[in-house]
């Protein structure tokens, strides 16, 4: 006789079944990770540890349960989906839209590898580009419903850089649309225009990638690590020979690994030095050569425009988050794919060092719900590091637990545990490998902060017990009151 197959849903905990569990200490039934494998046993006179654990992994949403328990637990019926306020369930993209998008990618780079770009291409991809976003903009909900790319490219089998690309022109074009106040675009008459130079840019910006070996492994040393730097560079001489691909378009692709202002402490590639350096180069090795005068001409626009602060530079900060999130929601040869609620958290991780705080919070708090199929990365019950920068200008770093969230998740409720050191490390790049709790400050009160009315903190990084298992377990102990700062001797943990 076929055994029936076991159904698996996502646990969501009711106070009540909680509270049953926990005065019980009883462990009703076996729950299981999305992979169906037991994770939780079923046990009479469960320990406090085991308890524990079952409640860090339901406030994670990473606990599933054999439907056929649902009596068991208590759950009569599914509830209704729950969407964060202000979103829909509104897929925005059309199948059509990622084939287009896709196709048009796939004859870019499959263009560059044989010839150059001409004034046709150029303006063939402006169009496709203008007709999906119009596609986009059009759909009533299109600032609130859902950014179903990773959806729609799931199973299709795609290169890598096809992949990157498609995913980050979609990225890009919903973070400008709605970061921005369209309205007054609109008005003004350079709205499609301002999203149109983003698109072709996000589409542009890894076309080196066409001519290069891009190493095959997930940790480079220094001269493979500064090769992947040059090619925001090589990517802009590719298409620098072309006058109808606006100066703006050409700005981005060279800028868009420079999100930060400054270069000191950021993880901002190429240095601004050094592309200033090699522009100069290569335009005084060209200059006495008529048939490359278009390419001298434009590389003294891009100096000029290197050398001003413009009001288009956020879009340098757009085009390195969507390039993220696009790298991290696909599979390469050293990894599988991250989910796309795993990306924002990973994100968010690595802003400190890499990202603007207004395009963070932006991106959070407009965007990345509807690209998660409107789950938010930052949930109740989840441990944060924030900063808190004093009247004086003096920063210091808090581990706190969200109490509350809202559509605008940059800014939830949040209890502060206590003050933290972090461990600064810049191998590959500057990032936070660690924190060391033996300096750590512990807040009995657990002080209550609403973000929302807080300038003066905001988080940094999101802690997640999958891949931060120790940190999470020192600061879920320290909510319990488990440990004090007499007994504390935990040392240096590293993430």
């Amino acid at each position: 006789m076929e055994q029936k197959k076991k159904e698996f849903r996502l646990f969501t905990f009711t106070p009540e079944i909680m509270q049953q569990i926990a005065e019980t200490k009883e462990i009703p039934v076996h729950f299981y990770n999305k992979e169906g494998q037991i994770v939780i046993y079923k046990k009479k006179n469960a320990t406090e540890v085991e308890i524990d654990r079952l409640f860090r992994y339901t406030q994670q949403g990473t606990l599933y349960y054999d439907v056929e328990d649902s009596e068991t637990l208590g759950i009569k019926e599914e509830k209704q989906r729950d969407i964060p306020e202000g979103f829909t369930d509104t897929k925005l993209l059309t199948e059509k839209n990622a084939k287009d998008l896709t196709q048009e990618t796939k004859q870019i780079f499959s263009t560059l590898k044989k010839t150059a770009i001409t004034s046709i291409h150029a303006r063939k991809t402006s169009e496709k580009l203008t007709q999906v976003f119009k596609d986009f903009e059009s759909n009533p909900d299109s600032l609130t419903g859902l950014i179903n790319i990773i959806e729609l490219l799931a199973g299709k089998k795609h290169e890598y850089e096809i992949e990157l690309a498609t995913k980050r022109v979609v990225v890009a074009m919903a973070m400008k649309t709605r970061g921005i106040s369209a309205q007054y675009y609109k008005e003004d008459g350079s709205f499609y225009r301002r999203v149109n130079h983003l698109m072709m840019s996000a589409l542009l910006c890894d076309i080196s990638y066409a001519k290069m070996n891009i190493p095959d492994k997930a940790f480079l040393d220094i001269k493979e690590m500064n090769y992947i730097k040059s090619h925001p560079l090589l990517s802009y001489l590719l298409i620098a020979h072309e006058p109808s691909i606006h100066p703006n378009i050409k700005r981005n692709i060279l800028v868009h690994h420079r999100p930060m202002r400054y270069d000191i402490n950021t993880n901002n590639y190429p240095t601004k030095d050094f592309l200033l350096k090699k522009l100069k180069e290569i335009q005084l090795k060209f200059f006495e050569d008529p048939k490359k005068k278009v390419i001298v001409d434009d590389i003294d626009t891009q100096l000029k425009l290197l050398k001003e602060d413009l009001p288009y530079d956020e879009d340098a900060a757009i085009l390195c988050i969507a390039s993220e999130f696009a790298s991290l929601t696909s599979k390469v040869p050293w990894r599988n794919a991250f989910s796309p609620i795993r990306a924002v958290q990973m994100i968010v991780n690595n802003s400190y060092f890499t990202y603007p705080d207004r395009v963070i919070r932006e991106f959070l708090d407009h965007t990345a719900i509807s690209l998660c199929d409107n789950k938010k990365a930052i949930r109740e019950g989840d441990f944060v590091i924030m900063t808190c920068m004093t009247p004086s200008g003096k920063i210091y770093f808090e581990a706190g637990q969200v109490t509350n969230t809202s559509r605008y998740q940059s800014k939830p409720g949040v209890d502060r545990i206590a003050t933290v050191k972090p461990i600064f490390k810049n191998t590959p790049k500057l990032h936070i490998a660690g924190f060391d709790f033996n300096q750590m400050q512990i807040d009995k009160r657990y002080a209550h902060f609403e973000l929302l009315q807080d300038d003066t903190r905001k988080i940094i990084y999101i802690v997640n017990p999958e891949y931060d298992e120790e940190l999470y377990e020192i600061l879920y102990k320290l909510m319990k009151g488990k440990y004090t700062k007499d007994t504390i001797h935990i040392g240096k943990v590293n993430i």
